[in-house]
């Protein structure tokens, strides 16, 4: 594989997702690294006490990709050593900081290979590495779902892949589980009654297309935001989600320069309906 152009590189996206009672940081600048320690103290005060690293952490210099390209389905092997060293040191900085757990992109719809086949192969041999970089760490990994990829882009594949390790989870992105919905021409319900036995941690951001990813990227949640207008039922998501796996994690997965009264909004929302939610499925298990 080509090295990228030095002058190309893409600079860090520098982002810290709040959520609910943590937060995920990723693909941080080498100095945002070295005050992190005061960036966790800030965000406990906000009562944000857990937190979560989405790979990569950072990207070192030999790395000069962006951050969101990952190349575990291309069939070029040194792609693919580049992206499993960006992932150990991602587990290492975890470790070190004893993160509660790691998140990754398996899939990178323009860097994946186009045959089915060897895309299921390619996607087995990663899991299983990741599984046992898991368990050398100690640290989980959640593989994200997105169905971007036309040769491995079902609930189904993902499932199947972490039914095998029991070190592997799911992250349900709901926006790239919405879009690919969208994309695939399937029912969004049944990707999330399928993936969220699985979930372990939850990306929550609202989209009503892929028309409203390119124009405003992740948009901040909203109570406002009605289903009936086009946009994800995140109350319906959440209430399958945690039926199943009520302990997944969840974090708001766009960024906040400030958080406005608009987005606390968005927060107290989703944070309430997680509370009563949690409290009911409680209930009826007793």
């Amino acid at each position: 594989m080509a090295a990228t152009d030095k002058r190309n590189r893409a600079p860090p996206e520098s982002l810290i997702h709040r959520g609910v009672g943590r937060v995920e940081f990723f693909d941080m600048t080498d100095e945002e690294l070295k005050n992190l320690r005061q960036l966790l103290k800030a965000l406990a005060e906000e009562g944000r006490h857990l937190f979560s690293f989405h790979a990569p952490i950072s990207r070192p210099a030999w790395f000069w990709h962006s951050g969101v390209a990952c190349f575990f389905m291309n069939e070029d092997t040194e792609a693919r050593e580049l992206s499993f060293r960006l992932l150990a040191e991602t587990l290492q900085y975890a470790r070190s900081w004893q993160a509660q757990h790691v998140v990754t992109h398996l899939t990178y719809g323009p860097a994946d290979c186009k045959d089915e086949a060897t895309a299921r192969k390619l996607a087995a041999a990663a899991g299983a590495r990741m599984a046992a970089m898991s368990k050398a760490s100690g640290i989980p990994i959640d593989i994200e779902f997105a169905a971007y990829t036309d040769s491995f882009h079902k609930a189904d594949n993902f499932a199947e892949l972490i039914d095998e390790h029991p070190e592997l989870g799911i992250c349900l992105d709901v926006g790239h589980a919405f879009i690919g919905a969208q994309k695939r021409e399937r029912d969004y319900w049944k990707d999330i009654e399928t993936l969220s036995p699985r979930t372990r941690s939850m990306h929550l951001w609202n989209t009503r297309g892929a028309d409203d990813v390119k124009a405003n990227g992740h948009l901040p949640l909203h109570p406002s935001q009605s289903p009936k207008d086009g946009w994800i039922d995140i109350e319906g998501t959440l209430r399958a989600v945690l039926s199943a796996s009520p302990e997944a994690s969840i974090v708001f997965e766009y960024p906040v320069d400030r958080i406005t009264p608009a987005i606390q909004e968005g927060y107290d929302w989703v944070s309430q309906f997680v509370q009563k939610t949690k409290q009911i499925i409680q209930g009826e298990k007793e």
